[in-house]
């Protein structure tokens, strides 16, 4: 049986090839009652478009490479499946690439990049600062997600992370809370060395010690009792996975949370509005983040400059932390 094609789904509909091509493109001009003639008579044909052959014609796959860390934390598994939805709305499919969370890994990675033909590039990992040249040679527009460049060569959007610790911080202060714990995060993690920044800061005299974590909620069990040696009156994590982490460790050790003490965490997950967990953390604003990330691709992809975005993110006050 021989394979159709679009001029067979033309000739069903009453209109050109050229409008065929127009109704499967996510940005084809088109009118509404084309598009629908166009795809009832490709349903009726069995007509698949042939992507390959559209990317020759237009130079463009309406591929995406996302490019996110490895980790057993809760937060970036949610903003693969925003970025996945965001994406696939706006008609583009995504390539997902992990890494194992160490920057010399990001090299092989972009390397692995380079053999698709990608319109632009999403990471949410970081990169050492000697391979701005790599980065460069793809030639493909990027933008950082959550991380940021200090040279501003590659765009990004993020949430303010010092912002967000800030004001856990204070909130904390406000509440009574006079001896804080922390549980850091990797030291050479973007995100985390900017929530420690800004929580120690804050805290000044109330700071009684930081145990280095992770971000793994398994950290969060195994230094319960670290944390807890500092007698402190409050713990403040540096993501929810580690928060939860703490709570299930602390209550191993006969330590109840919040009539002992209170524990925070950061990013707003899903997991952490659990009724067992409850946690008081700050919210990042993860579809704001992502409709933004992608409208700046799409700018960079037509060719314009663009701008790098800072999102203010809020305190959800939970169970954990009664402020």
């Amino acid at each position: 049986m021989a394979q159709v094609t679009s001029y067979d789904v033309a000739t069903r509909a009453g209109v050109s090839q050229s409008a065929v091509s127009r109704a499967f493109s996510a940005n084809g001009k088109v009118s509404s009652t084309t598009r629908q003639r166009v795809l009832d008579a490709a349903r009726e044909l069995g007509y698949k478009p042939n992507l390959l052959a559209r990317s020759l014609i237009t130079g463009r796959t309406n591929m995406v490479a996302v490019l996110a860390s490895q980790t057993t934390g809760r937060y970036y598994p949610e903003v693969v499946q925003y970025l996945a939805d965001a994406l696939g709305e706006a008609g583009k499919k995504m390539l997902l690439f992990y890494t194992d969370g160490r920057i010399e890994r990001v090299e092989d990675v972009l390397n692995e990049v380079s053999c698709f033909q990608v319109d632009g590039i999403i990471t949410s990992t970081q990169f050492a600062p000697d391979r701005r040249e790599l980065i460069r040679g793809l030639n493909t527009p990027m933008v950082l997600f959550n991380r940021q460049d200090p040279l501003d060569e590659f765009r990004s959007v993020i949430c303010d992370q010092n912002q967000g610790a800030a004001c856990i911080a204070s909130a904390l202060l406000a509440g009574g809370r006079r001896r804080i714990a922390i549980l850091a995060g990797s030291a050479d993690n973007y995100v985390a060395r900017h929530r420690l920044f800004g929580t120690i800061d804050a805290l000044g005299s109330a700071h009684v010690g930081t145990v280095d974590g992770d971000f793994s909620y398994e950290c969060g069990i195994t230094q319960a009792s670290a944390l807890w040696a500092l007698k402190p009156d409050a713990i403040m994590c540096m993501n929810d996975s580690m928060a939860m982490g703490v709570m299930d460790g602390l209550a191993d050790l006969g330590v109840g949370v919040p009539a002992d003490v209170w524990v925070t965490g950061f990013d707003g997950t899903a997991a952490g509005r659990l009724k067992r967990y409850d946690l008081t953390t700050w919210v990042q604003p993860l579809d704001q983040m992502v409709a933004q990330t992608c409208a700046l691709l799409d700018a960079l992809m037509a060719g314009n400059e663009g701008h790098s975005q800072v999102l203010q993110g809020s305190m959800h006050i939970g169970r954990s932390a009664p402020l």
